[in-house]
């Protein structure tokens, strides 16, 4: 089989689950990661023949995509920002809006001339912290997280991108004894509805871990409230807060942030063009 009838194969494959523009995307996903092929090649080598066991892995991949598993998570891998995160069915797959929360943070610490310390609460594949630190490696960053499978994939992604990260087991919901002083906080907590479900895609409902998707209903900030008490006491002065945020939740938030200490907010849209993003300045 040609490297050109395979692309059209896959397209016509995934046809009524993805737009061709994300079809596409996912084809050089699995050139590179999978296939071993340089992406360039379909324009430049269209008539490459694919070897058996390409063709085999291929045809394999479809089949599991048909069932609408994650790309991602068959792959194992995925490239974001300036490092190579693995990821598994224990965590979310990063998203483009969470690497625009990374920017955010660079841009502000771009002049940095010391050393800070930085914590990434419920840090998932680890994909933030390891980010922050290659692009910023002034900073001291730690990376938390409640289940030690996921802090293993953490120190795993950290090695391989040869960053130091100090990984450390916790639960955002019970951050009491957790005593350390920190100017930089982030964090992309759960914070979808369960009565959001129905809006969901199924790629994400049906394999992604909802324990790190869902809050419970009647409490819908429940994460961000604790981390604003862990703040209280381990954010220097000064010191800054970095949320990914549901953005139906905009205004509750703000309330939230306003019975704490005094914070400047400053917002940010998405790529969406949804209040996805909060920078708290401790004055």
């Amino acid at each position: 089989m040609k490297l050109i009838t395979a692309r059209n194969l896959f397209r016509d494959t995934i046809k009524e689950l993805y737009p061709i523009n994300e079809t596409d995307f996912y084809f050089k996903m699995i050139l590179s990661s999978l296939l071993e092929i340089d992406p360039i090649a379909i324009a430049l080598d269209p008539n490459l023949i694919l070897k058996p066991d390409q063709q085999k892995k291929l045809k394999s991949l479809m089949v599991d995509l048909l069932s609408e598993k994650p790309l991602q998570y068959l792959l194992g891998v995925i490239n974001f920002r300036s490092v190579e995160i693995r990821v598994n069915p224990l965590v979310l797959i990063p998203r483009p809006e969470t690497e625009e929360l990374v920017e955010w943070i660079l841009e502000d610490f771009s002049q940095l001339n010391q050393e800070l310390h930085l914590i990434d609460l419920g840090t998932g594949s680890g994909c933030i912290a390891i980010a922050l630190k290659k692009e910023q490696p002034l900073f001291n960053v730690h990376a938390l997280d409640l289940d030690q499978a996921i802090l293993n994939l953490v120190s795993l992604n950290a090695d391989a991108n040869k960053q130091e990260i100090n990984c450390i087991q916790g639960d955002i919901n019970a951050l009491e004894k957790l005593e350390l002083g920190f100017e930089v906080i982030v964090s992309n907590p759960p914070y979808i509805t369960p009565k959001e479900k129905d809006k969901i895609k199924k790629n994400v409902l049906g394999f992604e871990p909802h324990q790190a998707l869902f809050v419970p209903q009647d409490d819908p900030l429940l994460f961000y409230r604790n981390i604003l008490l862990f703040a209280a006491q381990n954010l220097k002065s000064k010191g800054k807060i970095y949320f990914e945020i549901n953005p139906l939740f905009e205004t509750e938030m703000e309330s939230l942030i306003f019975s704490f200490d005094s914070y400047t907010i400053t917002k940010r849209m998405d790529i969406f063009g949804k209040i996805r993003m909060l920078r708290l300045e401790k004055v």
